[in-house]
């Protein structure tokens, strides 16, 4: 499969409205969700693993949404034409869409990274700790797959019904936590 697909692909993720803003609610989320945790945190510090911790929930709550905006926001655009006659082969056009989703999901997850350390250095600093990170590559690799695979099923599920608010309530309601 040539690049250009995957690309293009990318792009009309980052061009959109839709896909722009929440690029720039999930990092906005994850700032705040960091700027609460060294707040509570202020007196005694924190490890690093803990910061990392406190960047999930905004990532994990909004990354399945890009992977649903990038299958299905183009049929209610009525664009869906475009690429599936620049590229019969609907197979091609759904990889490439499954391509971008995880670049940009691991994107995120890798900024979100940089965030939490910069907040554990600066927590560090500020309380006197250790500056030594030490991360737990086990939950670096865990947290970037669970968030990879959250987009890829944002993805599937997009593809499957092909409506924005639909796919996300159906799946706000079926990856409800009980409580």
């Amino acid at each position: 499969m040539p690049l250009t697909l995957p690309r293009v692909e990318l792009r009309k993720q980052v061009d959109t409205r839709a896909g722009r803003g929440l690029l720039i609610a999930i990092g906005v989320l994850t700032a705040l969700a960091l700027g609460l945790f060294m707040w509570v945190a202020r007196n005694d510090g924190a490890p690093l693993s803990a910061a990392l911790a406190v960047t999930t929930p905004p990532q994990g709550l909004l990354l399945p949404v890009l992977g649903i905006i990038t299958a299905c926001n183009e049929w209610s655009q009525r664009t869906a034409l475009i690429p599936f006659t620049q590229e019969p082969r609907r197979l091609r056009v759904v990889l490439a869409k499954l391509l971008s989703a995880a670049a940009l999901g691991t994107i995120a997850v890798a900024l979100a990274w940089v965030m939490a350390l910069v907040a554990f250095l600066i927590l560090a600093a500020l309380t006197g700790q250790s500056l030594n990170p030490d991360p737990d590559w086990g939950q670096l690799a865990g947290g970037w797959l669970t968030q990879l695979i959250a987009v890829l099923q944002g993805v599937a599920f997009g593809l499957a019904l092909l409506s924005v608010p639909l796919v996300i309530g159906i799946w706000r309601v079926l990856t409800r936590e009980v409580k």
